[in-house]
């Protein structure tokens, strides 16, 4: 289930007329054509006309006329809502109601309906209100110390990369890439930050090598690598098990729903795939030749500002720290056994 469906808008309004009055005129949902939208919107525009948030059938064989009716001026896609414009209303909420009535038209069709973009459009005053969804923003950054150790990696590593035929590894990696590829591209649909935290969740699963995906023994496999930062990547590991299985899987309605509360609680589950991405890159590189290691600093930016995420256990108490039960992780000695219990603050 999608954890992170809560977005900020920007949004403008024509200041002239937002003066207390109503307007008539129409909505624009714009929407993004990924699978099956172009042919559902196209449906749509054929047969119905979108009034205060009823379907009424219509005929229109004009294919020039369909063709304006589900396009912007600019050629995007879109859903035409011919509804009027009470300048005094929320528009928080208005925006909440648009974004539920398009989801339910999307549910209605099987179409993956996603509105990047609202307008009014007044049929005499023109455009009232133009509200953008806010993206998360992501930043990387390639600092001097990095470069330094991304060549050291290129000249000791990368035939382990290359050639390395560990089945778990290749698995992880391969994991690892679509991870970071689908964070480049967050800004197109909502639900491609949850797709990336499962990535680097599964890529994490597959480089602990246990079969079942199990935390403990996860844990025990990160023991067994004797690496100088084990326990403190034992306590991150605990942290993106308990994450992914309430708010990123197996349905937990509750969670779900506290992510989606508001900005904080949203931004504070968005910063977990940083979490994630930091344990499964560490993973990747924690047998290779050079004994280098390199997470580049990458922050997000979901209206606020957010650090790193660099592997410390201060970090996931602080700027990482998310709310979950289960909070006692268990630390192992490399030959298995439990040494010690951490509860996270």
């Amino acid at each position: 289930m999608s954890a992170l469906s809560y977005r900020d808008w920007d949004v403008w309004i024509n200041s002239t007329y937002y003066d207390g009055r109503t307007y008539d005129g129409y909505f624009e949902l714009t929407i993004v054509g990924t699978l099956m939208v172009p042919q559902t919107l196209e449906y749509l525009a054929e047969s119905y006309e979108v009034r205060q948030r009823q379907f009424t059938r219509v005929a229109r064989a004009n294919p020039d006329i369909v063709r304006q009716t589900m396009h912007t001026e600019e050629g995007n896609l879109c859903l035409r809502v011919y509804d009027r414009l009470d300048t005094n209303a929320d528009l928080a909420g208005l925006l909440r109601s648009l974004n539920s009535f398009l989801e339910a038209v999307g549910l209605a069709t099987d179409s993956p309906l996603s509105s990047q973009k609202i307008r009014f459009i007044s049929f005499h005053e023109g455009k009232l209100l133009v509200a953008n969804r806010r993206s998360v923003g992501r930043g990387m950054a390639f600092e001097l110390e990095e470069r330094g150790t991304a060549s050291q990696k290129l000249a000791e590593d990368l035939d382990y990369y290359l050639d390395h035929t560990d089945s778990n590894l290749v698995v992880g990696r391969r994991h690892y890439m679509t991870g970071m590829q689908l964070l480049g591209i967050e800004d197109a649909v909502t639900g491609l930050l949850d797709a990336a935290y499962m990535q680097f969740y599964q890529g994490c699963e597959a480089l602990c090598r246990d079969p079942r995906g199990s935390l403990e023994p996860s844990k025990q496999h990160i023991a067994a690598l004797q690496l100088p930062d084990s326990r403190d990547l034992q306590i991150i590991a605990h942290q993106v098990w308990r994450v992914r299985h309430k708010y990123f899987g197996h349905g937990d309605v509750a969670y779900n729903l506290e992510a989606n509360l508001g900005q904080a609680s949203a931004a504070a589950v968005a910063r977990q795939v940083l979490v994630a991405r930091y344990l499964c890159r560490r993973l990747i590189d924690a047998q290779a030749p050079s004994g280098a290691h390199l997470v580049r600093e990458m922050n997000l930016a979901f209206g606020q500002a957010c650090a790193a995420f660099m592997g410390s256990v201060q970090q996931l108490e602080e700027d990482f720290r998310v709310q979950f039960d289960g909070r006692t992780s268990k630390i192992y000695h490399a030959n298995g056994q439990e040494i010690e219990e951490y509860t996270l603050a």
